[in-house]
């Protein structure tokens, strides 16, 4: 079974692809709809935004390729929209876009008929555009089928699939709470049973849960499950239960619950999640300084081992500092500020660098450093081919603005 993740895993060293991918219309969208009508073809719109990673991905190493070019061009009137941008920014709205990539799929009256977010290969993305064409696996039509009633693991399985695809997570929490009370032990390690628990998610030490530990051998030896996919489930379980204790509970408790935890889960970046529990557990308690601290010490030994790799680490947590609410009067910004100015020399051109410093300095109302560092994210954009989009030129304005 392939393991279910939102956020696409970057490709390397795959070869140079050739040029005759997916034609993309340089119009408007009203233009796109319009040829599709006249074509008798349905629309492809890529929603993407330039700060995805994800959607550079796709951009370059799926778009590109033949094979996906021969079936959307055949098929579809294509569009990239910058969801950010021009008409994008109201298209957002209108097709409730809240991940990114997100594929649509759509009539030529612009009606969707089907919503992926994001494909890690070719054959993944021509498998989602065929489903356009197929009623019996379109989401409308599983929903209709769910609501009246129908509930064997084979369409539960196709179901919670198509509503992770489409980034329906609330509702398969709805659809969760519903299944698995009701799922027999011996469905559980069938192929659409582990589906359905897998996207569905588990409670740490409910009666799935411990019955999937238990049997650890049966499931892990099951082709379609693996090794993989069981500490998947696992994790994820453990992962919710501990974000609970961490909010909630005292730190003595928060550390006997992750000693015991550990007896079921060890996750390959222990250390990393730990300081990402007691974080929790400092910011639920106001104690900022703590969190921060804690934040910067693992940075810290990452950038002892790789100078580079270890800024995206120094600045996620200065850009919470900046933007995160629950850290608007942690009066951390000085600190924040501090840490990144002493590091960005690390990689010159790590463009959030720059983002975080003017959003940190834009905070303590420094206007000519904050100006300083959005015009230099700016220029690098510039040299790297790229236009500055709605948020980036929004953060201008309100610098200006001080």
């Amino acid at each position: 079974m392939k393991k279910i993740a939102i956020v696409l895993i970057m490709l390397w060293g795959l070869p140079k692809l050739s040029a005759q991918g997916i034609s993309f219309e340089h119009s408007t969208f009203k233009e796109v709809l319009a040829k599709a009508k006249a074509e008798k073809k349905l629309v492809f719109m890529d929603c993407f935004t330039t700060w995805c990673g994800p959607c550079k991905m796709m951009a370059k190493e799926i778009f590109p390729q033949q094979n996906v070019g021969d079936y959307m061009n055949a098929n579809f009137v294509s569009i990239k929209m910058d969801m950010e941008k021009g008409e994008g920014i109201e298209l957002t709205k209108t097709y409730d876009v809240n991940a990114y990539p997100t594929l649509l799929f759509m009539d030529s009256d612009g009606k969707v008929v089907h919503r992926a977010t994001g494909a890690d290969k070719a054959e993944d993305f021509i498998e989602q555009a065929k489903i356009a064409f197929d009623p019996s696996k379109q989401l409308d039509n599983l929903d209709k089928q769910y609501q009246s009633g129908k509930r064997d693991l084979a369409f539960l399985s196709q179901y919670v699939r198509a509503l992770y695809a489409a980034y329906k997570l609330d509702v398969i929490e709805k659809v969760g709470k519903e299944v698995i009370p009701v799922m027999k032990p011996q469905q559980y390690s069938t192929e659409d049973g582990f589906t359905v628990i897998a996207h569905v998610g588990l409670d740490y030490k409910s009666k799935v849960y411990n019955y999937i530990i238990k049997n650890k051998k049966v499931f892990i030896d099951k082709p379609y499950i693996g090794k993989e996919d069981f500490y998947y489930v696992v994790g994820q379980a453990v992962s919710k239960y501990l974000v609970g204790i961490a909010t909630k509970k005292t730190l003595p408790e928060l550390d006997k619950a992750i000693a015991e935890t550990e007896k079921d889960y060890v996750s390959p970046q222990q250390s990393e999640d730990k300081t990402y529990y007691y974080g929790r557990y400092y910011l639920a308690q106001k104690q900022y300084d703590k969190w921060f601290d804690l934040n910067k010490k693992q940075a810290d030994e990452a950038f002892a081992k790789n100078k580079k790799e270890a800024l995206s680490a120094y600045i996620n947590t200065a850009y919470s500092v900046a933007v995160n609410p629950d850290l608007e009067k942690a009066g951390l910004e000085e600190k924040a500020i501090t840490m990144i100015e002493n590091v960005k020399n690390a990689d010159p051109e790590f463009l959030a660098v720059n983002f975080c410093l003017a959003n940190l300095y834009l905070k303590t109302k420094n206007k000519e450093k904050a100006l300083e560092n959005i015009n230099a994210y700016i220029k690098k954009s510039a040299d790297k081919g790229e236009e500055p989009n709605t948020r980036v030129l929004a953060l201008k304005t309100q610098i200006e603005n001080l």
